[in-house]
């Protein structure tokens, strides 16, 4: 069927046919993927160490033993999850870049930084499997990447400068770029 709009543009309509079922059937598979992919329900909203893995975390392995820290003094104006365990402390001019690592999600690592009334919050991004951060304590600014390496397990990679410093620190993709000053 062809129908004519005003201004005299054409559209086709198909109307039946098993085609229009395929691509029905099609929509809905690939909703219900999303729907599988994004964990089928809300993400938590207040932390809770305690909450078992769900979702696609599920899919990866258990957690083994916790890494020996490298550190145990905390790094000025860095602001680690609570429970971290530093793996490496490395100085680079006006940046401090720490890896360490939590028992929990990185999810629960995000809601940590939200429920927290010391320091601001600038960018926030979660994708399940991976959170990033850009906070401030008025004094330093830290960007936290945390990202899922097991079920319950954490990697945390945080950069770390002087509110006044002149080096830019990473922010969450696609995000603007913002002065450390």
């Amino acid at each position: 069927m062809t129908r004519r709009r005003q201004g005299g543009s054409v559209s086709r309509i198909h109307h039946g046919g098993s085609g229009s079922r395929a691509t029905g059937r099609l929509a809905l598979v690939v909703l219900a993927l999303l729907v599988t992919a994004c964990g089928g329900g809300a993400a938590p909203t207040v932390y809770d160490p305690n909450l078992p893995p769900t979702g696609p975390l599920t899919a990866l392995s258990e957690c083994g033993p916790l890494p020996e820290p490298v550190q145990e003094e905390p790094v000025e104006g860095a602001q680690l999850p609570a429970d971290a365990i530093m793996t490496s402390v490395t100085e680079q001019g006006p940046l401090t870049t720490i890896t360490a690592e939590v028992r929990t999600t990185p999810v629960n690592v995000r809601l940590a930084y939200e429920a927290r009334d010391d320091i601001e919050l600038i960018i926030v991004e979660d994708e399940v499997f991976e959170a990033e951060l850009l906070v401030t304590d008025g004094q330093h600014r830290t960007y936290i990447k945390a990202s899922a390496i097991c079920q319950t397990g954490t990697t945390v990679l945080a950069i770390v400068a002087a509110e006044d410093a002149d080096a830019p620190l990473p922010v969450p993709a696609g995000q603007a770029t913002f002065p450390t000053g």
